[in-house]
């Protein structure tokens, strides 16, 4: 695979992740979204809401690919973050709404940041600034974001499915 083709592959995986997300928040209600199917556990603490699930896979897949431009010489650090700052679950995200919106920007920057990148910046590497011991690659930054973003969305898909539970049990 020529690595213009890699980074069309990475769109189609994006883009399906994106996809998957509008289907976790088509027609989800506000309660919905701060919802947790358990507030402690023996493993692990408490549950996450579907809201901050999907917000903090949103905001993860902005830092993680504004890291890659960061890696490719693209961006300076201090610019490196989520979409939304430093706190991927804000109280206007617990509206249905604001949150498909910025599904949709986030995905534009996800499109964006990956038409600037070339072939020659896929194999670029860096030494990590909070732990320079720890060498980042474009490539990695990419793949990584692809797959936390993956593990939020099943995570999201579980926790939508025991809401939809919920509901009906208490009908």
């Amino acid at each position: 695979m020529s690595n213009t083709a890699e980074i069309a592959t990475y769109k189609r995986l994006f883009d399906n992740k994106y996809e998957q997300l509008a289907e976790l928040l088509a027609d989800l209600s506000a309660p919905a979204l701060i919802w947790k199917p358990f507030e402690q556990s023996p493993w692990m603490g408490p549950a996450g809401s579907l809201g901050w699930l999907i917000g903090h896979g949103i905001s993860a897949t902005v830092y993680l690919l504004h890291r890659a431009e960061w890696i490719a010489g693209k961006r300076a650090w201090e610019t490196v973050d989520g979409d939304e700052g430093r706190d991927p679950f804000g109280p206007a995200n617990h509206q249905p709404a604001y949150l498909q919106a910025r599904l949709e920007r986030s995905q534009a920057i996800v499109n964006e940041i990956l038409a600037v990148l070339t072939e020659a910046d896929l194999d670029h590497s860096r030494p990590f600034p909070p732990k320079p011991e720890r060498i980042l690659t474009v490539r990695y930054d990419i793949q990584h974001a692809i797959e936390h973003l993956s593990q939020h969305i099943g995570h999201a898909q579980l926790t939508r499915q025991l809401w939809a539970l919920q509901q009906a049990d208490s009908v």
